[in-house]
């Protein structure tokens, strides 16, 4: 949905921390600590390799982004990873605001699981042993961030709060990042990223999808009745800890909606 804010400008997903400078920065760090290290560490301190090796990648990809649009916009990088990575965002983009967007893993394991079933779906394909590993890892990293980022930095919506009420949630995203907003403009910010309007867009948009079914129903509990009992019990007794944290209990036919 921020996307579609008049003075914002993103791109498909970069994975530039994820998977591009994070990785080089795990791999300084493990050779920095070798005795008679060969490589980079051997030329460049640690500071040195931070300050003129990864950030002038993270700013070309930054730059990158911002000539697609009038200058002064707001720049979205919508990697989830970028959470894995937010000691180094911090470092190397000081003024970078974090937005986690939580969703129950019930229902983000139906999306893997529903999305495993077609042909572009290999990286859903995962056990629940998997799935409940990968989704506490990122869950507890952004648990881990709010004690490194300070507050005004981060900012954490569930999405099904953002469904059950778009325009409340939405205005608090748009105040905390400093980005205008006013009734007319929410509402049609949530008209333009209904999931109709996602599968009916032209070749060309950042929302266009050549994936079929990539677009489901965007029901935040439909979990409920997508997934049986066996595996809403699995993927409890694997993540309740953090899901208790995060504000999601356990399943109970007498409540479907917590």
């Amino acid at each position: 949905m921020l996307a579609t804010h008049p003075d914002t400008v993103t791109c498909r997903e970069t994975h530039v921390y994820d998977k591009y400078v994070g990785p080089l920065k795990d791999w300084y760090d493990q050779e920095y600590s070798l005795e008679a290290a060969d490589g980079l560490s051997a030329i460049f301190s640690e500071v040195e390799f931070v300050d003129a090796i990864l950030a002038p990648i993270v700013q070309t990809t930054l730059s990158r982004i911002a000539a697609r649009a009038d200058p002064g916009k707001m720049i979205l990088e919508k990697t989830p990873g970028n959470i894995l990575r937010y000691e180094l965002v911090a470092r190397i983009q000081p003024d970078a605001k974090f937005l986690f967007v939580v969703r129950d893993p019930r229902a983000v394991y139906a999306s893997f699981k529903a999305a495993s079933q077609e042909s572009w779906g290999g990286w859903t394909r995962k056990s629940i042993a998997e799935f409940c590993q990968s989704w506490t890892f990122y869950t507890t990293a952004y648990l881990a961030a709010r004690n490194y980022i300070p507050k005004k930095k981060l900012m954490c919506v569930s999405y099904e709060s953002l469904m059950t009420d778009t325009a409340k949630h939405l205005s608090h995203i748009l105040q905390w990042a400093d980005l205008k907003t006013s009734k007319q403009l929410l509402h049609q910010i949530i008209d333009e990223n209904g999931i109709d309007k996602f599968r009916s867009v032209d070749a060309g948009s950042l929302k266009y999808e050549t994936r079929k079914d990539f677009y489901r129903t965007g029901k935040a509990y439909g979990w409920v009745e997508e997934l049986d009992l066996a595996e809403i019990k699995e993927i409890e007794s694997r993540c309740i800890n953090v899901m208790m944290i995060m504000g999601y209990s356990r399943y109970s036919s007498s409540n479907s909606s917590t």
